[in-house]
């Protein structure tokens, strides 16, 4: 059975290697736009009502690409059926393109595997291009307009019928749209009698930035790229990142004050500008390769385990001064794959073995993972729901899983505490086989200060350098002595560090000289549970934070003890001890 399948994937890459050679002997004929290929389902699975609504979604979208000339989109078109092959080579002859498929009929099996392996060496950089709108770059992509019902690929089969689908085929068929979805987004409209709508969702969700299309809407899916240009010319004008739906709105009566823009359109260019990760170029440091999400060395921080910028730090703000993910162990030695906070995705050096040749770009932290508008994101921690459905999968009730990926269409990928991977619902059809854990309980923090433990003695050095590092940047580079700062007490206006009283200045306004509280003034809480006004200068720093995003947070330096203060939970965290205080926020002129 093994050496089956090999040779069938040997014989599909033969295949692909020479459509290859001919979609780039027929560049003259080739647009200059985005390049897309459809793999058009024409199986018996479909019936003759999914057969039409596949011809019906196909000539709708190349009918869209027509009116807008200026895209110019790049069309290849593979059938999947009776015959499986290259129908049409990258092209911007739409009518010629609709009239070759006048010749297609229905029936055969469904050898999705197949037509995937077809596109493999068509969408490589000889052969198609990514797009470049400004700061947007669209990578070549696969439109999947199927039932998602695949058919053995290991043989041939005359004719489509349940007992020819299996669990093994569809593996098959989401191993290769893995290994595709790394680099390029995979959009699946799914037609026919009963489509499989939970496997077309686990191949859009693994792929970078695909998701499902209505078939009704297949349309407007046609206009994705013309609404990205709008997005590109926007990206200039915005000062946040893409986030605010009412900025982005009033950025386009801006910038196009006579163009009329539909609900959908709008739905587009919003979900455009709140993404800009997945449309960034891909070059050596950004790229993830095959297999991103493994575990490779286990000198290396697990998988889930949050890090920051540590003591060899080299690149720009990538991390926006924020902590990130570890998402994998790069095949490369010594490399770790992390997604930051922000979404986007790079590698960076983990040093294992020596510490004097070694580099740590990062350093294991226990800062959690902080929601703004999202539902989930990478780096939540999560445990079973009410849906679950998955056994032991996670090890037993109660323990905790971190999440390393985040499909478009709820279905997120996670990491248990036993070591074991999984792909789970997180809102897919209204299915929660997952809920969030609260990132400040003890379970999480627990689990966590476990995860640093397993690395402490690889990067003691580095975590003390690089919590005075970042502590320092924010404070106007004062220097933070390197041994251990005792957590501080406030007692009648002064601070006590083992029972001595400090004459440095105060960073906090306390019970003595009393000041009239501001119309944005931040407290903290003490352990005697008075709330206490910070400086005047660390109030401002938390306010223009504040201002400029109340979701975010900012780290402080008081009394030479960096603080992360996060807005949005009300939450103070001591960067050396991890003690948790709460903060709150006075809008008038009462007393705390």
């Amino acid at each position: 059975m093994e050496s089956g399948i090999k040779r069938a994937e040997q014989m599909c890459r033969t295949r692909s290697s020479i459509a290859a050679r001919e979609n780039s002997r027929l560049r003259h004929q080739h647009g200059r736009g985005p390049c897309n290929i459809f793999i058009l389902d024409t199986s018996s699975s479909l019936g003759e009502e999914g057969f039409r609504q596949m011809k019906e979604a196909f000539t709708g979208i190349l009918d869209e690409y027509a009116n807008h000339q200026n895209i110019d989109e790049n069309v290849a078109v593979i059938t999947c059926g009776r015959h499986t092959e290259f129908q049409r080579y990258y092209s911007n002859h739409y009518e010629d393109i609709k009239q070759a498929l006048d010749n297609v009929e229905i029936g055969g099996p469904s050898p999705l595997t197949v037509a995937m392996y077809l596109s493999l060496e068509s969408l490589k950089r000889d052969v198609s291009h990514s797009y470049v709108m400004g700061s947007f770059h669209i990578h070549p992509r696969i439109i999947l307009i199927s039932d998602g019902r695949p058919t053995d690929f290991t043989e041939s089969i005359s004719d489509d019928c349940p007992s020819n689908e299996t669990e093994r085929d569809a593996s098959h068929l989401l191993d290769i749209t893995r290994h595709i979805g790394k680099k390029h987004p995979i959009f699946c409209i799914p037609v026919g009698r009963n489509p499989d709508l939970r496997l077309l969702e686990f191949i859009c969700a693994q792929s970078r930035g695909g998701k499902i299309i209505n078939f009704r809407e297949s349309k407007q899916f046609a206009k994705y790229s013309l609404n990205t240009k709008i997005a590109s010319n926007l990206s200039f004008t915005m000062e946040n990142d893409g986030n605010d739906r009412e900025r982005i709105q009033t950025s386009l009566v801006c910038t196009f004050p006579e163009k009329v823009f539909t609900e959908m359109d709008l739905n587009d260019i919003y979900e455009i500008c709140s993404k800009k990760f997945l449309y960034q170029p891909i070059d050596e440091n950004t790229e993830v390769e095959n297999d991103a999400y493994e575990e490779r060395d286990p000198r290396m921080p697990s998988l889930g385990s949050r890090v920051k910028r540590g003591r060899d730090w080299r690149y720009p703000d990538q991390d926006k001064f924020g902590p990130g993910t570890v998402i994998g162990h790069s095949k490369r030695d010594g490399w770790l794959n992390v997604e930051w906070d922000t979404g986007s995705i790079h590698k960076y050096r983990y040093g294992s073995a020596d510490l004097k040749t070694d580099k740590f770009d990062v350093q294991v932290c226990n800062e959690p993972r902080i929601l703004n508008d999202e539902l989930i994101a990478t780096g939540c921690n999560v445990t079973r729901g009410p849906d679950w459905v998955w056994n032991d999968q996670d090890g037993g009730t109660g323990n905790i899983g971190s999440v390393l990926h985040v499909g478009s269409d709820g279905i997120v990928l996670v990491q248990w505490e036993n070591g074991r991977r999984g792909t789970y619902r997180f809102g897919n059809y209204g299915f929660f086989d997952l809920k969030l854990c609260d990132p400040f309980s003890p379970e999480v923090t627990r689990y966590h200060l476990k995860k640093a433990a397993l690395n402490s003695s690889v990067e003691t050095e580095a975590c003390t350098k690089g919590d005075q590092d970042l502590a320092s940047k924010s404070s106007n580079d004062k220097t933070v002595e390197m041994t251990k700062k005792p957590i501080l007490h406030v007692a009648k206006g002064k601070y006590f560090r083992n029972d001595i009283v400090s004459n440095k200045p105060s960073d906090i306004d306390t019970d003595g000289p009393t000041y009239p509280c501001t119309i944005n003034q931040w407290l903290w809480k003490d352990d005697n549970g008075h709330w206490n006004q910070y400086s005047r200068e660390v109030n401002a720093r938390i306010n223009q934070s504040y201002k400029r995003d109340p979701n975010s947070s900012v780290i402080v330096t008081i009394q030479d003890q960096a603080y992360r203060v996060v807005m949005a939970k009300s939450k103070q965290i001591n960067l050396a001890t991890r003690e948790i205080t709460e903060v709150k926020l006075l809008k008038n002129d009462s007393s705390p």
